[in-house]
């Protein structure tokens, strides 16, 4: 019985082991410059409508205060959606950023505090966002996007300029 057990085990771990996509750290590097190419941060524009409440106000007046908090509800669940995304795609950003600082040589304007200083704004501006919209379930309240739309698109030029430094000085 325990050899049925070892060898489930065994064929589990050769399963993982060979659908693993183990890649070369320049391969997933390589990856990486793909993705930053081809990323925008302006896919992220529509939250800043979603953001607001004056569409329930006028559904609230047309239709009821029943249809509007569903409106409302469905609002959120698509804005939480896109936060989720906003998430992941600034993580990216942030990891892109750190290993371009990493293979620099030196941080003469101090870039690595900077980076982990705009990562620690960002995480708090979710959390507030996050609070901000279990509030909304209770009272209506503003939620501004605005700003952590602009620390995104600024860190993604910033990680474009520095991937672009570092491949002009990467050995052939």
């Amino acid at each position: 019985m325990t050899g049925y057990y070892l060898a489930a085990v065994a064929v589990l771990i050769a399963m993982m082991v060979g659908l693993h996509p183990w890649r070369k750290r320049e391969d997933n590097r390589e990856l990486m410059e793909a993705w930053l190419e081809n990323f925008s941060p302006h896919i992220y524009l529509p939250m800043l409508r979603l953001a607001q409440s004056a569409d329930t106000g006028y559904l609230n007046t047309q239709r009821g205060p029943e249809a509007a908090a569903r409106y409302r509800r469905v609002q959120r669940r698509i804005l939480r959606e896109y936060l989720r995304g906003l998430s992941r795609d600034f993580h990216r950003l942030h990891a892109l950023g750190t290993e371009t600082r990493s293979l620099a040589r030196t941080d003469s304007d101090n870039s690595s505090f900077a980076l982990i200083e705009e990562k620690l704004e960002f995480i708090f501006s979710m959390w507030s966002i996050e609070l901000r919209l279990f509030l909304d379930k209770v009272t209506p309240c503003a939620i501004n996007l605005q700003p952590m739309l602009a620390s995104v698109d600024e860190l993604t030029v910033k990680v474009r300029e520095s991937a672009r430094r570092s491949l002009e000085f990467r050995p052939s």
